[in-house]
């Protein structure tokens, strides 16, 4: 059987006045074509869209790749055990900062191990930012799934950076009350300039 069609179809030895059309065959062409079906009905759905003002914001980002493993997409990641202290910097190239007037924060993509069985409460940092101390206290972060692999849970975590500078320094620390071989894990960094 053809598909639907809804258009005059003539075959080339076609004579109007001498044509008379059986419909009781399926497997010719007729003209104006109609078979007993009809394509299903589609709904079509129309699209919710917005078209807010657009926000200029830049980004210093910084991939970490210290280990092999756990980060998403790279797998690379850098890992923080219980009591380390990691360090990394950030310059802002002059043209962008002598344009100033910005809002600046930092943005830290991380997860925690995945040590399912130590309690996530017990897992803490302090984040500082040109020696301003932004967060002190437990990290809302969950344990990284699925263990052992890149993982697919990471969460960013975003600071308001006080005085930004054109060399900054972040440093975190690991406060965590778990053991020496529990670690917290960093994706990536960056800091985005939003103009006030």
């Amino acid at each position: 059987m053809y598909p639907y069609y809804n258009y005059p179809y003539y075959p080339d030895n076609y004579n109007q006045e001498a044509y008379t059309p059986d419909y009781t065959q399926t497997d010719m062409y007729f003209p104006y074509m109609q078979y007993p079906f009809s394509p299903p009905s589609i709904s079509v759905l129309q699209p919710i869209l917005s078209n807010r003002p657009e926000e200029i914001r830049i980004a210093v980002f910084k991939e970490l790749t210290g280990y092999p493993n756990y980060g998403n997409p790279s797998r690379n990641a850098d890992i923080l055990y219980t009591g380390n202290t990691g360090r990394w910097t950030f310059t802002i190239p002059p043209q962008i900062f002598v344009m100033g007037n910005f809002r600046a924060q930092l943005v830290i993509r991380a997860v925690l191990d995945d040590h399912s069985a130590v309690p996530v409460r017990q897992y803490s940092a302090t984040i500082s930012i040109n020696g301003s101390t932004v967060h002190r206290g437990h990290v809302p972060l969950e344990h990284g799934r699925p263990a052992g692999q890149m993982f697919t849970n990471w969460s960013e975590l975003a600071f308001n950076i006080p005085r930004l500078q054109r060399s900054n320094t972040v440093q975190i620390v690991n406060t965590s009350n778990t053991g020496e071989s529990d670690w917290i894990g960093l994706d990536w960094m960056e800091i985005r300039l939003i103009p006030r």
